[in-house]
């Protein structure tokens, strides 16, 4: 039996080493989501097009630096930051085992991402805006059950005479190049819709489908019953291996050709992105977005895993010595006979999570708005979300901010800021959704950063040329009459569409 007493009593470290190491370093290597909902609302940035289809800029054109159009780096963790379940003193660290199990959820996410524009320009077209982007993207997520960390640390005890399960033990690791084209159009008097077709070329990926264990404890003979169905499939430079009763027992990575995993083209895919503006009132407009509807097939260096069975787990005698070589081995060599190991190279398809933002700006004064944004992820079946409240303003007409605030993986400790810079015929900008973040990392647990140059063409270079030219939508321009005209012109065929229903009557 294994067993464990709860305890809200501090562990030292060593205590733990190996399993904190583990839990640490996927902590840290595991990511996906992009973090944006500071940046969402800049709509005087080109790159905020790529977060809602229909942003349109004042510009004629925008070309983004290559490779530092605009870079994004982003570290989340749903439940925990370091400090939120770690104390220091006399230079070591000890785990909290209470506050661990405060945080501990049923379904827990970590998360991270590296996102980097190759190549990006934008072309504006009286009410047409047309958007180019090339883009490397590196996305790994890691989901765990809240039932198996409580295993791990209080033993099985806590589940004589039930059946626990540790389902959605998953990982979404992908790393692909993205060419997109948008395009957006003020469609009349309230409203922007914009479309993005994206065509993606996976270079590697580590995706698991089905994941489900279980574990029954006898109440009356403490007999351990473990059943098992998990499913992994693998694209990339690495070759599972099995020993000559089909049994997994390594893998290989050899050399690897690095300018062939980054020219691969073998495993294509295929995603939207829709966007829509809408001026509700004079002070007044709303935005959403649906972000990655779409999927990757692999089929290039493929390997599909699956274990799958059962194994009972009856103790030993009194005078077994549990510490000894010969035992664990025996228990080892026990566990992995009574699954079944299947390795199969088919090809499969992987989706990408699906973002949707919603968002709403108030102009308060003529260079402040207020502004709220809601994110959601759909990732597994399962909806994470975020809010973020925020300020925006224009300074001296070069420089735009917005300060945020945020309530991002459970907590509330999110103070944002972004700024962009409008020199003539270039444009700055650095976003983050936790600057405390980037100040106490150690307290975080959402890290995020996102920043980049462009260059932009056939601006307006007084208030004259901006009216004429300008986005009617944009909720920091409060001096264009242009909605205001197409409105009376909507109206003027409404009243004579009247009079000829009138008259047919």
């Amino acid at each position: 039996m294994i067993s464990k007493q709860k305890s809200r009593n501090k562990m030292s470290f060593p205590q733990k080493r190996e399993s904190l190491i583990l839990i640490f370093c996927l902590a840290f290597i595991s990511a996906f989501s992009q973090q944006n909902n500071t940046f969402y609302l800049m709509h005087d940035v080109p790159q905020t097009n790529l977060l809602n289809p229909a942003v349109q800029i004042n510009c004629k054109w925008y070309v983004a630096f290559p490779v530092l159009g605009s870079t994004q780096l982003n570290y989340s963790n749903s439940t925990f930051s370091f400090n939120e379940i770690f104390s220091t003193s006399d230079g070591s660290a000890s785990l909290d085992i209470g506050s661990f199990y405060d945080n501990i959820k049923k379904t827990n996410l970590i998360s991270s991402e590296l996102h980097l524009d190759l190549i990006s320009v934008g072309y504006r077209f009286n009410d047409y805006y047309i958007n180019f982007n090339i883009a490397e993207k590196i996305n790994l997520a890691l989901t765990y059950p809240g039932s198996l960390m409580e295993l791990a640390w209080n033993g099985n005890t806590q589940f004589l005479g039930e059946t626990a399960e540790f389902n959605n033990l998953r990982t979404h690791s992908v790393y692909y190049r993205e060419y997109s084209l948008g395009v957006s159009k003020v469609w009349d008097a309230y409203n922007i819709l914009g479309i993005r077709a994206k065509l993606l070329f996976g270079k590697a990926n580590i995706y698991s489908g089905k994941s489900e264990m279980s574990l029954y404890t006898d109440p009356n003979t403490f007999n351990l019953d473990v059943e098992a169905d998990i499913n992994v499939n693998i694209s990339g430079p690495i070759t599972i291996t099995q020993n000559s009763d089909g049994k997994i027992n390594g893998s290989e990575t050899g050399d690897i050709d690095l300018m062939g995993v980054l020219m691969n083209s073998k495993n294509k895919g295929f995603a939207l992105d829709l966007g829509w503006i809408h001026k509700y009132s004079e002070k007044i407009t709303l935005s959403a977005s649906v972000l990655d509807l779409g999927f990757i097939r692999w089929k290039s260096d493929v390997s599909n895993v699956q274990i799958v069975g059962s194994f009972n787990y009856a103790g030993t005698g009194l005078g077994s010595n549990f510490n000894s070589t010969d035992y664990i081995t025996e228990l080892t060599d026990s566990v992995a006979d009574a699954f079944d190991h299947n390795v199969s190279q088919d090809a499969y398809y992987s989706w990408l999570p699906t973002q949707i933002y919603l968002g709403g700006m108030y102009q308060y004064k003529p260079k402040l708005g207020i502004g709220a944004v809601s994110r959601n992820v759909i990732y597994r079946n399962k909806l994470h979300s975020s809010l973020t409240l925020s300020a925006n303003t224009t300074l001296w007409n070069k420089l735009s901010g917005s300060l945020s605030w945020s309530y991002l993986n459970n907590t509330y400790k999110n103070v944002g800021l972004g700024l962009a810079w409008h020199g003539r015929g270039l444009q700055f900008h650095m976003v983050s959704d936790n600057v405390l973040g980037i100040i106490k990392p150690l307290d975080a647990r959402n890290l995020n950063l996102r920043f980049g140059f462009s260059f932009l063409f056939g601006c307006p270079k007084n208030k004259e040329e901006e009216e004429k030219m300008s986005n009617p939508y944009n909720s920091m321009n409060t001096g264009n009459c242009y909605w205001a005209k197409k409105l009376d012109k909507n109206y003027k065929k409404f009243l004579k569409k009247k009079k000829k229903n009138e008259k047919h009557k």
